[in-house]
């Protein structure tokens, strides 16, 4: 037999083996592609979240709590309540303003100029409102399930007579798409209603929610405008004001600076220099009695 007639089936085989391979994807190469497809399908699902066909208004309208407040372990929402229990403890429940919100409120307490990212505004908290005995019950993540839990009932309402009560909520409700806009307004509206029933003497003034990503285009402005456009309508201007900042927090062309918000979300210095001067003519009207 020639070598030819020996050679050229070898050949085609190899070939064939060669092509099947190359075709078919090793072992490898499937499982490092696996991650890959099931982070683009998470993230098409979370795209595709659809509201309950009552808007969210079950669950951003119940009162509960963030955490277990009897939780086996502990966490810093434990942490940072049982330290709100103590300075109560120390002041004797004197309390002249009280704020509630979320971390943007939160992160008066959180010192920006130490922050890598520059978040926060300790500086600017204790420019204005060192002088005053403030209670700050705003966690980062609180939405307004949260907040109504935390007026109706954490108790830590039940002995205080703030004469000034600053709320802002509601970002995190769209962040986590759990209420639309409408309904995050009803929410913030029951929050108020709740706060006044609670503390009949306490001037209660909320904030349009602020502005949040870079872009004015970007579909957070126009819910936010929707939440703003209902919630201003709170205002009766004698127990209940309104206040919104959001021109200021802007440049003329309507995007949201760094310098302002570094991650477009949670003020720098700056941002909360321009909200507490939009705070101060209530604290000195109705604190200070000017």
């Amino acid at each position: 037999m020639k070598f030819s007639q020996i050679a050229l089936p070898l050949l085609a085989l190899v070939s064939a083996c060669s092509l099947t391979a190359a075709e078919k994807p090793s072992a490898e190469a499937e499982n490092a592609a696996a991650p890959v497809v099931k982070v683009k399908a998470k993230a098409k699902a979370k795209a595709k979240r659809v509201l309950p066909p009552d808007g969210g208004a079950k669950l951003v309208m119940t009162p509960v709590p963030r955490y277990a407040p009897d939780a086996a372990k502990p966490n810093g929402w434990h942490k940072r309540y049982d330290g709100k229990r103590k300075q109560l403890a120390r002041s004797k429940n004197q309390v002249q303003i009280l704020f509630l919100g979320d971390s943007i409120t939160h992160y008066w307490e959180r010192n920006g100029q130490k922050d890598k990212r520059g978040m926060g505004g300790l500086a600017t908290f204790k420019k204005y409102f060192a002088p005053y005995k403030v209670l700050n019950l705003a966690y980062a993540g609180d939405r307004t399930q949260h907040t109504l839990w935390m007026v109706e009932q954490s108790k830590f309402l039940d002995n205080i007579k703030p004469q000034l009560t600053v709320l802002m909520i509601g970002t995190n409700n769209l962040g986590r798409v759990e209420s639309s806009p409408a309904v995050t307004a009803e929410a913030i509206k029951l929050i108020v209603e709740k706060i006044r029933k609670k503390l009949p003497e306490t001037k209660v003034l909320v904030f349009g929610v602020f502005p949040r990503a870079p872009k004015a285009r970007h579909k957070f402005r126009a819910q936010i405008k929707t939440i703003n456009d209902i919630i201003c309508k709170l205002a009766d201007n004698e127990n209940v004001f309104y206040c919104d900042i959001t021109a200021k927090l802007l440049a003329a062309d309507g995007e949201l600076k760094a310098e302002v918000m570094p991650d477009f979300l949670h003020p720098s210095d700056i941002g909360y220099e321009v909200w507490a001067q939009a705070i101060m003519p209530y604290v000195q009207k109705y604190v200070d009695k000017k």
